[in-house]
Parts: C-alpha cells; structure tokens; sequence
C-alpha cells in the first residue's frame, strides 16, 4: 500500500539535510540556525536530519501548517570511499514517535556499483515502513555518473521512473541540466510526465551569481509542471535567506 502525499502542493521545502553527509553550509551551527528560521516563514515545508529538526521544533519555529521530514539516510559521506553505501541513520518508527509528518529518503543509482541493488531493496523497505506507518515518505532518487549526481535529462527520467514505479509517493529530483528557458521547461515537462505523483525539484548547490540563477531555474521548473521546490544551500548561502526565501516561494505560488 502506498499512502498519498500529503505535502499541498505547490510547496516550497526547506532542504537542510547537507550538514550531516559532510556537505558544509555553514559552520556555526548558530549562523545555520538562524539562517533556517529566517527562511522557515516562506516555506511550505522543511527535510532536515534529527538535531536540526528537533532544535527548530523546540525553539517553535516551525509552525503546524509546515511539513516536516526526517531525512533517514546519511551514511554515504560526500566524497567518502563508502559514498554510495547510503544506509539508514534514523528509521520511519522514530519520524513517527517523533511527530513528524514524513521521511525523506535519498537513492543513488550507480550501474557500475556492483552493491546497487542493495539500495534499491532499502527503498522498498523504506516505502513499505512509511505507509504502514500512514507517514509521507519524500524519495530523492538519483542516477550517479563519474562521482556525481547525473542532471541529464535521461538520467533523471530514467531515476524518478524507478522510484515512482516502486511506490514513491513524492519526489525530489535535479533540474535538468538543459539551457535556460524552452529546453529547460521542456525538459522538466518530461520527467512529470513520465511519473504520476508530484515531483520536486532540488536547488543545487550555490551558484556563483547568486540569486539570480536560482530565480531563473525555478521559474522554468514551474513552467515545466513541477510540484514545488525543495532547496537549501541557494538559500541558506545567500546574504538574507528570508529574502531569496520569499522570492522562491512567490514564484512556486504563482505571486
């Protein structure tokens, strides 16, 4: 059985999950703090790992109109030898003793990995566990080429067709690496078409000019069909998070 997403879409989620696969935002966890509650009253939603989620959820932060999502899986370091070897650190039981509303499980697919299916296995479980549980489950699944996160177009397909077709209720997938504009509309036209649940889109990382790249890759997925945004560091990096924050959520909202 599969549960329904419960996410309203379109959403814009708060990605602040990075931190603990080795990915460094911002170092201060103080400054990082800060910088996810000034973006938090823009968004829809928020993915995070248990201290950050737990710490925002006790400050009051978030409010109960908010998704929250356990990001479960972290054990493949960015970089690391075993990257790919992406095993549970949290498990659906403990999103829900904890009262959040879903997980947020991440799927690397490698063809040269030959411990692949090892993955896949974990995301079956991890769709089974989350719908027994009537717990949202957000499902990043990624095809990864030459130690990277593919944004081919194919790739991206090929990944979120995988995952849909396994039972993924939502999902979180790149922006096609396609030009600014039709190519890159078109682009994100296909990947929601090849799937019937929402797709999100990821942010990336932060660009070199800034906001504007972020604006402009979010308002082609949203002419393409997407479901919403799911971004982090284009936020979190910029000089006002709550800024760029409301830019992104008044394109995802159509303001």
């Amino acid at each position: 059985m599969t549960v329904p997403t419960r996410l309203p879409v379109p959403a814009l989620v708060l990605a602040a999950d990075h931190r603990a696969r080795g990915v460094m935002t911002i170092e201060s966890y103080a400054d990082y703090l800060s910088a996810l509650r000034a973006a938090l009253p823009s968004c829809d939603g928020i993915l995070a790992t248990a201290q950050p989620l737990g710490e925002l959820a006790r400050s009051g932060a978030l409010v109960p109109e908010q998704r929250t999502y356990l990001s479960i899986n972290r054990t493949g370091l960015a970089g690391a030898a075993f990257e790919l070897d992406d095993r549970l650190v949290a498990t659906v039981v403990r999103a829900a003793a904890d009262g959040w509303t879903g997980v947020k499980h991440m799927t690397r697919i490698a063809f040269d990995d030959e411990h692949g299916a090892a993955a896949l296995e974990l995301l079956g479980q991890v769709l089974e566990d989350a719908a027994d549980a009537g717990l949202d489950a957000m499902i990043e699944p990624v095809c990864w080429r030459d130690g990277r996160m593919s944004r081919l177009t194919d790739d991206i397909v090929l990944a979120a067709v995988i995952a849909h077709d396994l039972g993924a209720p939502l999902l979180k997938v790149p922006v096609p690496d396609e030009p600014p504009g039709g190519a890159r509309t078109d682009a994100v036209a296909r990947v929601v078409a090849a799937v019937g649940v929402p797709v999100l889109f990821l942010g990336g990382p932060h660009r070199d000019n800034g906001s504007a790249g972020a604006l402009t890759e979010a308002r082609d997925a949203m002419a393409g069909g997407a479901a919403g945004l799911a971004i982090g560091r284009a936020v979190l990096l910029e000089p006002s998070p709550a800024v760029i924050a409301a830019e992104l959520a008044g394109i995802v909202h159509g303001r």
